[in-house]
């Protein structure tokens, strides 16, 4: 590292004149960060910090730099895509897997008063948290629910009627 006059950016904010020496001193207090931009004469544009052989002391990771090619982009949520979603139960709301297996159960007639309840709590859980996803399932138990309740309903009566 020369020990020429450099100048360097903290956010839009241009810093300097500076030495290369009190730049290699900034850079060890953690005042300068590999990502902060550095330019001196003769350079054809600003470059990160941690792209100046000897500023850091050591080798810095290219992971360290942000914006360089080599680092990794940020992971993704598999919860936010949907083609993942329909092949298993990420970022979905456990009331909503639950309302919609015991929908789907509820010609059975007796797990559906169960489902209608499950798929009600699913619903208030899903507008509370938006990042949960399974209305879907919430609302296919909630409807067979319904469904089946009616049926238990009409069945209870249609027996005590018929004593």
């Amino acid at each position: 590292m020369s020990d020429a006059t450099w100048y360097y950016a903290k956010g839009q904010t241009r810093l300097g004149p500076v030495s290369g020496q009190q730049l290699k001193e900034l850079a060890g207090s953690g005042q300068l960060q590999p990502g902060d931009l550095v330019w001196q004469a003769g350079m054809p544009q600003w470059a990160p910090a941690g792209n100046v052989p000897g500023l850091f002391g050591g080798a810095v990771p290219p992971s360290a730099v942000p914006g360089y090619p080599g680092q990794l982009p940020p992971r993704a949520d598999i919860g936010q895509d949907a083609g993942i979603r329909m092949l298993i139960p990420v970022g979905r709301s456990g009331w909503a897997i639950a309302a919609g297996y015991l929908g789907l159960f509820s010609f059975v007639l007796l797990p559906a008063p169960i489902s209608l309840v499950v798929a009600l709590i699913a619903i208030s859980d899903i507008r509370k948290n938006p990042e949960k996803h399974g209305m879907g399932r919430a609302i296919f138990g909630l409807v067979m629910g319904i469904l089946g309740t009616v049926v238990l309903v009409f069945g209870l009566v249609a027996m005590i009627a018929g004593r």
